[in-house]
């Protein structure tokens, strides 16, 4: 919870979430690339609640933030 991702890149392309929570609450994204592409999302729950800046490729995940 209150991740900070920036500067470099963050890669979750092609990570597997599933049966389980991953929380990005409050994760902080800028000045760097992340992305979730062709990221594989069953079951369990992935939270991006109030998170500040964006992930250039949302993969799966709404872009409005609410995964799961």
């Amino acid at each position: 919870m209150g991740a900070k991702f920036g500067g470099g890149a963050v890669d979750f392309a092609r990570a597997k979430f599933s049966g389980g929570s991953v929380n990005f609450r409050r994760a902080k994204f800028s000045g760097g690339v992340v992305t979730f592409t062709d990221a594989l999302y069953s079951g369990g729950m992935v939270d991006f609640e109030d998170v500040t800046g964006t992930p250039q490729d949302w993969g799966p995940f709404p872009p409005t933030g609410s995964g799961g």
